[in-house]
């Protein structure tokens, strides 16, 4: 195996496990949090999964974000080897905001857009971009030869604490 192989199994590995580390942190620490805050805090999280094939378009999303929440978007792309191991691959991954009350991801602008194996932006609280309703979506790549490979996913969408 070449080392760029290992190195991108390595990078998409840790990815998954960063994310899920950091949603199971979220989610564990929010009841006590809660409990023992003076501030009401709710941290709520969209995310979606599945298989993409081009043109096809997939997103998480609307997350209505206040103006002092912090909005997090992330996601991962890959494909399965045949040993079963997923393999990041480039797809296209983009961050939407409309209007407060936007309800579909069409009628909001692309505020960040970037292709990637692994996406991941946030928008603090005091940007100029909240309040605000946000979209996470996901497109596969069109490389050399447009591929109808599917390209699975993950996304993830949701708030910080309040500041």
């Amino acid at each position: 195996m070449s080392t760029t192989i290992l190195a991108g199994r390595r990078r998409t590995l840790l990815a998954a496990a960063g994310l899920a580390t950091a949603l199971t942190a979220a989610l564990t620490l929010h009841p006590a949090t809660a409990s023992s805050a003076t501030i009401d805090t709710t941290i709520d999280t969209m995310a979606a999964q599945g298989a993409v094939t081009t043109p096809s378009q997939a997103c998480a999303g609307p997350f209505e974000a206040g103006s002092k929440d912090i909005v997090a978007a992330s996601g991962s792309a890959f494909q399965f080897n045949s040993s079963g191991v997923p393999i990041g691959v480039p797809a296209n991954f983009e961050l939407r905001r409309g209007d407060p009350g936007t309800d579909f991801f069409t009628a909001a602008k692309v505020v960040k857009r970037e292709t990637t194996d692994f996406f991941s932006v946030s928008v603090q609280a005091g940007d100029p971009l909240l309040p605000g309703a946000f979209w996470v979506c996901l497109t596969a790549a069109i490389g050399p030869t447009p591929a109808r490979v599917p390209v699975n996913y993950r996304l993830f969408l949701g708030n910080g604490l309040p500041a």
